[in-house]
C-alpha cells in the first residue's frame, strides 16, 4: 500500500512531538530512579510517545529513506512496521498506565495476592486482540475497516475508565494528606492527555470525522504546557522525586559538597580556634594556677569538641557501605531509648513493636538513624510531652513501616522542602548541630530501598514515618 502524504504537524514538529514527550517522561524517571510509581509513569509515557514517532517514522522519514535505498526497504515493508508499532500503541499503553494508576492509589499493597495476578493478566487483553486485529495488518484495518476503530476506543475506555476512577478516588481519599497536592499535579499530568487522545483520536476515527482527522495533535500543546508546568513544580518544591533546585548541584556534587563542607568547618573552627587563641594569650601572661588550669580546660573541650564534630562530619558524609543481616526491630529500639527516662523524666516514651518483627539491615546504620531521631524528638519536645515509636506492617505485608512521632513544636512548613538537605539545620550550630542528621537518615533508608517522610504542624508536633521493604524473612 503506498504511502500518502498527511495533513496535520510537519514532519519535524512530530519529532520535536516525540522529544518533548520523551523529556518529560525521562525527567520524572531520573527524579526518583527506585521509586515503582516513577517506573510506571515512565513505561506508560514511552508508550504513548510511540504514537507519535510512527507517524514521523512512516509519513516524514520512510519517503526519503525509500527514494535513498530503493533496493533495502519498500513500502510494504514500511506498512508492516507502521501497523506493529500502530498496534502496539493502540493495545499496551492503556494496560501500563492502568498498572501506574494501581501503584498511585496503593493496590499493591492493600491486595499484593490479587495485584501479583493483575498486573500481567492486564495485558493478556491486547495480545488477544491480535487475533481479530494481526498487528501487522493494523494500518490496512484504520482505512479500510470500519469496525476496528469503534472496537479500539471500546478497548481503551475499559482501561481508561478504571484509571481515572482509581486516581480521582485517591485524591478524594487523601485530600487532607500532606502530599495532596503533589498527587493531584500527577492525576493532572496523566488523565488530561490521554483524555484528549481518547477524544480527539479514537472518538474521531470511530465517528469518521475526517476533518477532525488530526485534532490529536493539538496533544502537543497539551504536553508542551504541562511539560512548562512540571518544570516549574520541579524548581519551586519539587514534583515526583524531582526538584531541580537540589539536583541542579548534582552535576557537581563533589565540588559543592566540598564548598559546604568548608563553610561549615571554617565557621566551626573560627568559634573554637577563638577560645584556643584566647586561653593561649592568657596563659602567656597569667601566674595563677587555678587560672592556668582553667585556661588548660577549655582548651581540651574545644579540641575534644572539634575532633568529635569532625568525626561526624566524616561518617556522615562518606559512603554509605551496607553490612545487611536480620535484626530485631524492637532490639534495636530498645538500644537506642535505653536510658531515655532517665535522661527526659518529663518527656513519656511509648514503644508498640512486636518482638517477632524482623528486618534485614545494616544494624549499625539503622541504629544511627534511630537516635537521631529520638535525639530530635527529644530536644523538640524540650523536656515535656510524649514520644511514640509504632511498628507496623503495611497492608500486605511488603512493607514495614516505623514512625517516630512527638508533640512539640513541629516544623514550620516554609522548612520542610530543605529538612534532607546537608549542612541545613533550624538549631544553632553552636550546640554541635551540623545539618547532616536527618541528611544521612534519608541516605541510609534509600540505601536500604526505603523511604523516609515528615508530616508536622508547628505547635502539635511531628511524625517522621520510615518504610522499608519487607520482602524476605518477615518474621524469626
Amino acid at each position: 500500500m503506498p504511502i500518502e502524504p498527511q495533513g496535520g504537524l510537519p514532519g519535524e514538529l512530530l519529532l520535536l512531538f516525540t522529544i518533548v514527550i520523551w523529556f518529560l517522561f525521562f525527567t520524572i524517571r531520573l527524579g526518583s530512579p527506585q521509586n515503582i510509581l516513577n517506573r510506571w509513569c515512565f513505561i506508560s509515557g514511552m508508550i504513548f510517545s510511540i504514537g507519535v514517532l510512527k507517524e514521523y517514522l512512516y509519513f516524514s522519514l520512510y519517503p526519503q529513506l525509500l527514494k535513498a535505498f530503493p533496493s533495502l526497504l519498500s513500502e510494504s515493508l514500511a506498512f508492516s512496521f507502521y501497523s506493529s508499532l500502530t498496534a502496539f500503541f493502540y493495545y499496551f499503553s492503556m494496560p501500563a498506565a492502568l498498572i501506574f494508576g494501581m501503584y498511585y492509589s496503593r493496590i499493591n499493597e492493600a491486595f499484593p495476592r490479587l495485584f501479583s495476578w493483575l498486573k500481567p493478566a492486564l495485558f493478556l487483553p491486547g495480545i488477544l486482540m491480535g487475533i481479530p486485529f494481526p498487528y501487522f495488518r493494523t494500518r490496512y484495518f484504520q482505512l479500510e475497516e470500519p469496525f476496528f476503530f469503534p472496537a479500539i476506543t471500546i478497548y481503551n475506555l475499559l482501561y481508561c475508565l478504571p484509571l481515572t476512577y482509581l486516581l480521582l478516588h485517591t485524591l478524594y481519599k487523601e485530600r487532607k494528606e500532606p502530599y495532596y497536592p503533589q498527587k493531584k499535579v500527577v492525576a493532572l499530568l496523566v488523565l488530561i492527555p490521554i483524555w484528549y487522545w481518547i477524544f480527539s483520536a479514537l472518538l474521531v476515527h470511530s465517528l469518521n470525522l475526517r476533518h477532525l482527522f488530526k485534532a490529536w495533535q493539538g496533544n502537543f500543546l497539551i504536553l508542551l504546557v504541562l511539560l512548562i508546568y512540571f518544570l516549574y513544580r520541579a524548581f519551586r518544591d519539587g514534583i515526583m522525586g524531582t526538584r531541580f533546585r537540589h539536583e541542579a548541584f548534582d552535576w557537581d556534587k563533589d565540588g559543592q559538597m566540598m564548598s559546604q563542607s568548608a563553610q561549615c568547618v571554617r565557621h566551626l573552627c573560627k568559634n573554637e580556634l577563638a577560645k584556643i587563641n584566647w586561653c593561649a594569650k592568657n596563659l602567656e601572661t597569667s601566674l595563677s594556677p587555678e587560672e592556668n588550669g582553667e585556661y588548660a580546660g577549655i582548651i581540651l573541650r574545644s579540641t575534644e569538641h572539634l575532633k568529635n564534630c569532625i568525626e561526624k562530619m566524616q561518617y556522615y558524609s562518606q559512603e554509605i557501605q551496607l553490612k545487611k543481616e536480620f535484626c530485631s526491630i524492637l532490639t534495636l529500639i530498645t538500644s537506642c531509648t535505653d536510658g531515655f527516662s532517665r535522661l527526659y523524666p518529663g518527656i513519656s516514651l511509648k514503644v508498640q513493636c512486636s518482638e517477632h518483627l524482623f528486618l534485614h539491615c545494616d544494624q549499625e546504620a539503622l541504629l544511627e538513624v534511630f537516635n537521631n531521631l529520638v535525639n530530635n524528638a527529644a530536644e523538640a519536645l524540650g523536656g515535656s510531652g510524649t514520644l511514640s515509636i509504632k511498628v507496623t506492617p503495611t497492608p500486605g505485608r511488603r512493607h514495614l513501616e516505623i514512625s517516630f512521632c512527638d508533640t512539640g513544636k513541629g516544623v514550620s512548613p516554609e522548612y520542610l522542602p530543605k529538612l534532607f538537605e546537608p549542612y541545613f539545620s533550624t538549631k544553632p550550630s553552636s550546640d554541635g548541630h551540623m545539618g547532616l542528621g536527618l541528611y544521612f537518615c534519608q541516605r541510609v533508608v534509600k540505601k536500604h530501598g526505603g523511604h523516609i517522610a515528615v508530616t508536622t504542624s508547628p505547635g502539635t508536633g511531628s511524625v517522621f514515618f520510615l518504610r522499608f521493604p519487607w520482602k524476605h524473612v518477615q518474621e524469626q
